[in-house]
């Protein structure tokens, strides 16, 4: 039997963008590389199978399939992994590319890169950046500014959010097309406004947010958002818990000291109720609403399940030259 696993690397970001005719540099970095003998890339198009670009042994030529130009496209072995060079990219280098390794009954895979050809474009979408982190709790309102000279209508606005151990970038908002607002601006382009809020409650809701906008087959991104809760919150959970831990030391000794076999609430019980209660209020006060009745009311599920996404252009970081 082989194995699979999705394996840990050290750096692989989720979209890259490049012009036609740049040269792209994909790295894949594995964690573990040990007992590792044949490493590959694999591109992927949406709603096609992934296609092998190539593979290489050790201290071997890299054998590269007749559907890629063996020109343009070559993979070379780096410190514990391998990389990917496409030459003069084009719009037919478009899509989702990931590497992958086997060792003895094992074949383990990366998370993938979306890259997208850019191009030329009648449409810019611009987002605005949040200032500073935020604390649990907080609603983030983002906003995305869409220049086009189509009209809004004819328009899909999508958000997105990219975080780290994601294979995917995940869909979480579809504007409808009346959710827009028209915005000012001295020529013939159509200008849009959109907004998306959404309360930052954990880790989970935090990384990369994209607007994008759909149309004509293919997806353009903004050049994304980044939230981040802040770190004086962390700060003030370890102290509180630094503190739970003393107050049980000295309530434990008070125990010791003071028990009478009393079958009432001892001193632990009171001192530590009080404290729960105030750690009750204080979890209540920063990351929760109390609705009606006095029951916590859950925040309801934003997320939206698609069965396929058409992705051609971002904006992110990319490496070429």
């Amino acid at each position: 039997f082989i194995n699979v696993f999705m394996t840990k690397i050290l750096y692989n970001p989720l979209v890259i963008s490049a012009e036609p005719g740049e040269a792209v540099n994909l790295t894949c970095t594995f964690v573990d590389d040990s007992d590792k003998e044949v490493r590959m890339w694999y591109k992927q198009r949406i709603e096609h199978a992934p296609l092998e670009v190539g593979s290489k042994l050790e201290d071997k030529p890299a054998v590269i399939p007749g559907q890629f130009d063996k020109s343009r496209f070559k993979l070379n072995r780096i410190a514990s992994g391998i990389s990917l060079s496409i030459e003069r990219v084009t719009k037919e280098d478009e899509g989702m590319y990931f590497c992958g390794e086997t060792g003895k009954k094992t074949l383990n895979f990366s998370t993938a890169t979306f890259l997208a050809v850019t191009g030329q474009s009648d449409i810019s979408v611009l987002q605005t950046s949040v200032r500073g982190s935020v604390s649990p709790g907080e609603l983030v309102t983002l906003q995305c500014t869409v220049l086009s000279e189509i009209r809004a209508a004819d328009l899909r606005v999508l958000w997105l959010r990219a975080a780290a151990g994601q294979s995917f970038p995940e869909i979480i908002y579809t504007h409808q097309n009346s959710s827009s607002r028209q915005c000012e601006i001295s020529s013939s382009t159509s200008c849009s406004l959109y907004e998306f809020s959404k309360n930052i409650l954990n880790q989970h809701h935090t990384g990369t947010y994209y607007c994008a906008v759909a149309v004509c087959g293919k997806i353009i991104f903004g050049n994304g958002t980044s939230v981040e809760l802040s770190k004086s919150f962390c700060a003030l959970l370890g102290t509180c818990v630094a503190d739970m831990i003393i107050l049980f030391y000295f309530s434990f000794t008070f125990e010791l000291v003071f028990n009478t076999g009393n079958s009432e609430a001892s001193l632990t019980d009171t001192i530590l109720t009080f404290y729960t209660l105030n750690l009750h209020y204080a979890a209540i006060h920063i990351k929760e609403k109390k609705a009606k009745g006095g029951r916590v009311k859950r925040e309801q599920p934003e997320d939206i399940v698609y069965s396929q996404v058409r992705s051609s252009k971002a904006a992110a970081h990319r490496s070429h030259h």
